[in-house]
Formats: C-alpha cells, structure tokens, sequence
C-alpha cells in the first residue's frame, strides 16, 4: 500500500460529509494511493442498505456519491479490488477511507466521484427522445440526442417551466438547448449514468424560452432520470 506524508491529526470526533464514517478522537489522516486488498464483507447503512466494504479486518472504504444502482454494484465478498482515497486511521488501527477511486479487478467494474464545476453548454439543435414527469405530472425535462451525435442527454428544465413547455414539447421535435453541464447532475438509466444539462433557454420553431434559473446548476434539483426514482418516466421532486 502506497501512502503520502501524513497529512495531520485530527483531535475533534467529526462526521466525514455525506458518509457517516466517523472518525475519532486523535486519528491521523492520509492518503492512500493504488492500495489492494479484497472485500471481506458488505458494511450496511441503518436503513439496511450498503454504504461500503470492509477489506481485510480493519479497513473499511465508503464512498462520497452513491453510483448508479448503488454500492452493491461495485463489489461482493471475495472480490479483489484497487482504491485509492484518503484514510483515517484511529489510534485501534481501524482505517476508514473515504474512496476517490476504486476499481474492481474482478468484476472491471470502477467508480469515481463526479467533479465539481459547470461546462457551457450548447446552444445545440437536436430531438426530444422522451419527456420526464414529476408526480403530479408536471414536465420537468427530457430526454435528448443531439443532431448527427449518438450521445444521448438529460435535459433538466424544472418544473416551473412546465405550463409554458407543454403545449411546445412533444417527442421527436426539434429543440435548441442552451445551458451547463455538470456531472454532479448525472442521472441514472438502468445501465448507465446520463450527463445531465441544467437548461437555461430552449429554442422550439421560432420561440424560445428562458428558464429562471437555468444553467448555472443552482436553480434545479440533479435530476431522477429515465429509469429513477419518482413519478412519471422516472422523473425528480
């Protein structure tokens, strides 16, 4: 296992962001580069479900995103893994690494945290491929492929937009996108995860219209996807 200079010691009891690892009193922190190891056994939530794996008998890795069909997808007891992150290691000798990379060297199965930021997007013409609901009907994006591409996108408007979108758009019509992406917005399909664009202005035949708060991915939720959680085709609340 590869490490970098310590890192420092923490003397506070805190809560890692987002991962309910906790770490303790007096634990020194690291970095952990390309270690190995194989999975022992699934660590659960208190809700029952998975947040991590223990490797060996005193390292437990967590993850600071949930991937796409959760943890469970990147590992079971008995797969050989590689993980890179930064560790906490308590004065017992248990490790708790929150994981900025991991690979499964059995199932090839990787995982990494999306970026933080926002790229410009567009404005680029293509078709809408399917609409995206919220539970009480209300359009709240669509799924779209830009024209002469294959790569197909999410494209996030909010529900606010809904009344004036849904007169406008329909399955195979043409639209002009305008916005950001970021794949802190990924969405889920049931394979794979959708890049997202936070949509700030859609231009539909000759009128185009400006979403509030589009585009700078402050103004609406990261969305549920085709294929996740909430009502309609999958869409977010």
């Amino acid at each position: 296992m590869k490490r970098s200079t310590i890192l420092g010691a923490v003397t506070i009891f805190a809560i890692w962001a987002g991962t309910g690892v906790a770490q303790t009193a007096d634990a020194t922190t690291t970095t952990v580069t390309a270690a190995t190891g194989t999975i022992s056994h699934l660590n659960y939530g208190s809700d029952g479900s998975i947040q991590g794996f223990l490797v060996g008998t005193n390292i437990l890795l967590s993850f600071p995103t949930n991937p796409c069909g959760g943890v469970e997808t990147l590992g079971v007891v008995g797969n050989s893994i590689t993980y890179s992150g930064t560790a906490s290691t308590a004065t017992t000798g248990f490790e708790s690494v929150l994981v900025t990379s991991f690979t499964n060297n059995t199932s090839k199965v990787t995982y990494t945290p999306p970026t933080s930021g926002s790229t410009t997007y567009g404005p680029t013409s293509g078709s809408v491929k399917q609409l995206n609901y919220t539970g009480d009907g209300s359009i709240d994006g669509f799924v779209f492929t830009p024209s002469g591409g294959t790569t197909t996108l999410f494209i996030s408007t909010d529900s606010r937009a809904s009344a004036t979108l849904t007169p406008l758009l329909t399955v195979g019509a043409t639209v002009s996108v305008t916005g950001a992406t970021s794949a802190g917005m990924s969405a889920c399909t049931s394979t794979s995860t959708l890049e997202a664009v936070d949509a700030s202005s859609l231009t539909i035949g000759t009128q185009t219209i400006v979403i509030a708060g589009g585009g700078n991915n402050n103004g609406h939720p990261g969305p549920g996807g085709p294929g996740g959680p909430g009502g309609g085709n999958g869409g977010h609340h």
